[in-house]
């Protein structure tokens, strides 16, 4: 009996097991099959979403070429050369490049927004690329060794204040003594530096070009430029590059690398182009015409040296002592205080206007002219000075080995003008020479975009909703 008991004992121990067992079976083979449909699932969305990696890839290798070969940035033109812009092209292309990188599945919704444009932040998003543009090309320690045009600038400029503070109170000055002279003693005073007075009232661009006629003659319609007009909305700038003074040492290096200038043209180192001839002096003044800018460069650029030569004259006894002597002379006798003293600072203010119209017409004939003034480096003698407009021919082949060129003056001068003013001036330019390539006629600067977000639905096996950043990297 009690053998009989163990065996159904045994039987029924052995069944309970195999229930257990097909049970845990079932809870595997739920968990494989959720398993493979997880699987399956990240497999779908991988491909989904490689596809949209591959789309990114052919939309955006369809960038405006003329901005990439001349400007060296990545753009792509969403007007796609027509008279507006066309997202709904963009949308076309893109679920085009997917249907074809997704094998067996199909795209739906296609959606693109938040796009980055080069105008948005008032030029900053252009900004930001220019200067990792020249960060990969000229480095940070090849970069130190320029100029320091920020610095130079406002040291110039100093001095500029100060040159015109003393012009206007040393000619005050000279005149009331004249009057006094002219009652007490009835002796007239005479001007030493008329002449350079009458020449300071013409055409500043007769005295520093050597041919004023070869100055271009062009003149460009500002009515709608980027800088002007009201751009198209964007996301804004990345925020990868702020306006700091570190990055604007980089956007005046691009700047002047890609803005033709005068000097070069009159050289004629380069040939003229579609739009405006002198774009880096369009950069500094604005203008619409290519003599305008230039004229209004050369004029700042005669008061900053004035300032330096000036500021070099009073450390010079030698010639001070010059014009003391010559002003002795030209006053005669007299019993009016100051008044040799007078005429002895007004020839020193016309000797530094002297020297600094010839510096000026060193720096557009390619030469080099020193920044700070010494006595090897100073070149007009005040009989010269004083002749001005017979004397400088013969100083045409004089230059500083030392010293810096045209275009450095120009970073000086860019170095003084607001971050947001010379970046969409810059975009003036590009827009405006690209609006003269053929096919460029309805180009416009905020319909380009380095970056944008994409949103698509696709049908690949199970629905699936994909989002990307497209952008150019920098």
């Amino acid at each position: 009996m009690r053998k009989g008991v163990g065996r159904g004992n045994i039987g029924r121990n052995r069944g309970s097991v195999t229930v257990f067992v097909s049970l845990m079976l079932a809870v595997l083979l739920f968990f494989f099959q959720a398993g493979l449909q997880s699987a399956r699932s990240a497999f779908l969305r991988s491909q989904a979403e490689e596809a949209l990696e591959l789309a990114e890839y052919s939309v955006l290798s369809e960038y405006h070429r003329e901005l990439w070969e001349r400007y060296g940035m990545f753009y792509l033109d969403l007007g796609y050369g027509g008279q507006g812009e066309n997202t709904g092209y963009l949308r076309q292309r893109i679920r085009q490049f997917l249907n074809e990188n997704l094998p067996g599945g199909t795209a739906g919704r296609v959606e693109a927004g938040n796009i980055g444009r080069a105008t948005d932040g008032r030029g900053m998003a252009w900004y930001e690329q220019a200067v990792s543009c020249m960060k990969g090309q000229l480095g940070i320690l090849h970069l130190e060794e320029a100029p320091d045009y920020d610095r130079l600038g406002k040291q110039a400029a100093e001095l500029q204040e100060a040159y015109e503070g003393a012009s206007i109170r040393e000619q005050e000055n000279l005149e009331e003594l004249g009057r006094r002279r002219a009652e007490e003693e009835g002796e007239s005073t005479p001007n030493p530096v008329s002449d350079l007075e009458a020449l300071k009232r013409g055409s500043i661009l007769n005295l520093v070009l050597k041919d004023p006629g070869a100055v271009s003659g062009k003149k460009a319609d500002l009515g709608g430029v980027p800088s002007v007009r009201s751009c198209i909305p964007g996301a804004g700038p990345r925020g990868k590059y702020g306006g700091t003074a570190g990055n604007d040492v980089f956007f005046h290096a691009y700047l002047l690398s890609v803005c033709s200038n005068g000097a070069q043209l009159l050289a004629g180192d380069i040939m003229p182009g579609s739009w405006l001839d002198y774009q880096a002096e369009y950069l500094i003044a604005g203008k619409d015409t290519d003599i305008g800018n230039l004229e209004a460069v050369c004029g700042r650029l005669l008061a900053l040296r004035e300032g330096l030569n000036y500021g070099y004259l009073l450390s010079d006894g030698g010639k001070q002592a010059e014009c003391q002597a010559l002003a002795a002379l030209l006053v005669g006798a007299t019993l009016i205080p100051g008044l040799v003293e007078a005429v002895a600072q007004v020839l020193l203010l016309g000797w530094a206007f002297a020297e600094s119209v010839l510096d000026v017409r060193l720096l557009l004939g390619g030469k080099r002219v020193a920044f700070w003034k010494g006595a090897d480096t100073w070149k007009l003698s005040l009989t010269d000075a004083l002749e001005l407009g017979n004397s400088l021919e013969a100083y045409d082949e004089r230059e500083d080995s030392l010293g810096i060129r045209y275009r450095d003056y120009l970073g000086m001068l860019l170095a003084l003008i607001t971050r947001e003013t010379k970046a969409m001036r810059g975009l003036d330019v590009v827009e405006g020479v690209v609006r003269g390539k053929p096919g460029g006629m309805y180009f416009r600067i905020d319909q380009c975009t380095d970056g944008f977000w994409v949103e698509a639905d696709l049908i690949h096996g199970r629905e699936l909703t994909a989002r990307r950043w497209f952008c150019y990297e920098w």
